[in-house]
Protein backbone atom coordinates (compact mmCIF):
# COMPACT_ATOMS: atom_id res chain seq x y z
CA UNK A 1 0.00 0.00 0.00
CA UNK A 2 1.55 3.56 -1.05
CA UNK A 3 0.65 6.04 1.56
CA UNK A 4 1.14 10.31 0.49
CA UNK A 5 1.21 12.77 2.74
CA UNK A 6 -0.94 15.02 2.92
CA UNK A 7 -1.85 18.32 5.13
CA UNK A 8 -5.29 19.31 6.72
CA UNK A 9 -6.92 22.25 5.55
CA UNK A 10 -10.36 23.89 7.65
CA UNK A 11 -12.35 25.19 5.03
CA UNK A 12 -15.57 26.78 4.64
CA UNK A 13 -18.22 25.93 1.50
CA UNK A 14 -21.29 27.73 0.67
CA UNK A 15 -23.85 25.79 -1.33
CA UNK A 16 -27.06 26.58 -2.45
CA UNK A 17 -28.94 25.60 1.09
CA UNK A 18 -25.72 25.30 3.46
CA UNK A 19 -22.61 26.27 4.67
CA UNK A 20 -20.28 24.07 5.42
CA UNK A 21 -17.45 23.69 7.61
CA UNK A 22 -15.16 20.89 8.29
CA UNK A 23 -11.62 19.50 6.93
CA UNK A 24 -10.09 18.41 4.08
CA UNK A 25 -6.76 16.93 3.19
CA UNK A 26 -4.45 18.11 0.15
CA UNK A 27 -0.95 16.71 -0.79
CA UNK A 28 1.34 18.09 0.80
CA UNK A 29 2.31 21.15 -0.33
CA UNK A 30 -0.14 21.88 -2.60
CA UNK A 31 -2.92 24.02 -2.64
CA UNK A 32 -6.32 23.93 -1.69
CA UNK A 33 -7.55 25.17 -5.08
CA UNK A 34 -5.49 22.27 -6.71
CA UNK A 35 -7.60 19.43 -4.64
CA UNK A 36 -11.02 21.59 -6.14
CA UNK A 37 -9.55 21.76 -9.66
CA UNK A 38 -8.87 18.00 -9.56
CA UNK A 39 -10.79 15.97 -12.19
CA UNK A 40 -10.13 12.96 -11.03
CA UNK A 41 -13.23 12.64 -8.69
CA UNK A 42 -16.75 14.40 -8.63
CA UNK A 43 -17.03 14.63 -4.71
CA UNK A 44 -14.79 16.50 -2.20
CA UNK A 45 -14.64 14.91 0.80
CA UNK A 46 -14.66 16.57 4.59
CA UNK A 47 -14.13 15.02 8.01
CA UNK A 48 -15.96 16.53 11.16
CA UNK A 49 -18.47 18.57 9.24
CA UNK A 50 -20.61 20.82 10.50
CA UNK A 51 -23.83 21.85 8.24
CA UNK A 52 -25.79 24.49 8.73
CA UNK A 53 -28.81 26.18 7.28
CA UNK A 54 -28.23 29.29 4.93
CA UNK A 55 -31.55 30.85 5.07
CA UNK A 56 -31.62 30.23 9.81
CA UNK A 57 -27.81 29.58 10.36
CA UNK A 58 -29.11 27.06 12.32
CA UNK A 59 -27.09 23.94 12.95
CA UNK A 60 -28.74 20.45 10.89
CA UNK A 61 -26.18 17.99 10.73
CA UNK A 62 -22.52 17.06 12.63
CA UNK A 63 -20.97 13.85 10.17
CA UNK A 64 -17.62 12.89 10.63
CA UNK A 65 -17.53 12.40 7.25
CA UNK A 66 -19.31 14.14 4.25
CA UNK A 67 -18.82 13.26 0.93
CA UNK A 68 -19.69 16.93 -1.42
CA UNK A 69 -20.18 17.28 -4.73
CA UNK A 70 -18.25 19.67 -6.45
CA UNK A 71 -20.74 20.97 -8.85
CA UNK A 72 -22.85 22.33 -5.96
CA UNK A 73 -20.22 24.35 -4.66
CA UNK A 74 -20.95 28.10 -4.88
CA UNK A 75 -17.97 29.30 -2.91
CA UNK A 76 -15.28 27.59 -0.55
CA UNK A 77 -11.96 29.45 1.82
CA UNK A 78 -9.96 28.27 4.24
CA UNK A 79 -10.30 29.29 8.06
Amino acid sequence: MVYTNKDRVRVVIATQKYRIEGEVYVLSGSRLTDALNSKAKDFFALTDAKVFSLDTDRLLYEPTYLAVNRDAISMVFPL
